[in-house]
């Protein structure tokens, strides 16, 4: 892909907040930068867990070094260890390098100074504006999508109108939206507790198969376990939707086997052991479930 001027913000972007991230004692190892996209969103994948606070640090630096107008130059030099030589503060990958090879560096302003063959602005505020869009954990990296430009400003003005929305919807003043969202999480807690300890009286008070509907029956889990286990007699069913799920406990004469040959006779497919069912069937069957379980 031909590298444009919104990919050359980007990337640009991508280099300040780098190098914002291990100002604040972060050893971080950026693995890969992807910034030349037809999206237009730039994407950084850190081999590291960083902590959600020290990227909205490095947000905020990167916003303060646009505003700054920092000149962005390149230099070139013989090999790395030249580079190194004349630039004590380089930045560069050392799995996306020959060491032998010429080297180019990019400097902006006496802030950042790194190793790259990439497309650049020429001075920070062409990058306009710059903002953090996603992150995610996974397999102990951090995935960072962000925005520069005027992708950036259309992102944040959007948020700010949502925020402003929520806050009419909600009678409460945009400043307050953290306190709101605190408030709405610790009530969503309680309200999760409340719903696991009636569900859990429910399998304590009825022999029939438990219906959910609009619920995850995984989210139950834990429950369906602690009451087999405190009740081993007892033999639980669950039903949502399509999924069903039962279990039983090492004294239940109930014959899974049998019950399980009798709902696959109907269309039920899955798993099916001594102690357990786990799979799907049309939801218009449940009533015939129902009625080969209570015989």
């Amino acid at each position: 892909m031909e590298e444009s001027i919104e990919g050359a913000r980007l990337h640009t972007a991508e280099h300040i907040f780098a190098r914002a991230l291990q100002e604040q004692e972060l050893n971080i190892h950026i693995r890969k930068a992807d910034t030349y996209r037809e999206d237009n969103v730039g994407k950084a994948y850190v081999k590291e867990m960083i902590p959600f606070e020290k990227i909205v640090e490095a947000e905020k630096i990167v916003n303060e070094k646009i505003l700054e107008d920092l000149a962005v130059k390149e230099e070139s030099f013989e090999n790395l260890e030249n580079a190194m030589e004349n630039v004590p503060k380089l930045r560069f990958n050392e799995d996306r390098i020959d060491r032998e090879k010429q080297i180019r560096v990019v400097t902006i302003g006496k802030y950042d100074f790194s190793a790259c063959k990439h497309r650049h602005v020429e001075r920070t505020k062409e990058i306009i504006m710059f903002a953090v869009k996603r992150i995610s954990y996974l397999g102990g990296e951090t995935e960072i999508e962000f925005l520069a430009g005027n992708c950036a400003l259309l992102f944040l003005l959007q948020i700010k109108n949502a925020v402003i929305k929520a806050a009419m919807d909600r009678h409460f003043v945009p400043e307050k939206v953290s306190d709101y969202i605190k408030n709405e999480n610790e009530r969503a807690v309680e309200l999760e507790r409340e719903e696991k300890e009636i569900f859990y009286r429910l399998l304590e008070t009825t022999q029939q198969p438990v219906l959910l509907k609009g619920v995850k029956i995984s989210k139950f889990y834990g429950e369906i376990n602690y009451f087999i286990k405190n009740n081993s007699e007892k033999c639980v069913n669950i039903t949502n939707g399509q999924q069903i799920i039962i279990m039983k406990g090492k004294d239940c004469t109930k014959d899974l086997k049998a019950f399980g040959e009798k709902i696959k006779a109907i269309g039920f497919s899955g798993n099916i052991t001594e102690s357990s069912i786990n799979g799907k069937i049309d939801g218009t069957k449940i009533k015939e479930i129902e009625e080969l379980w209570k015989a």
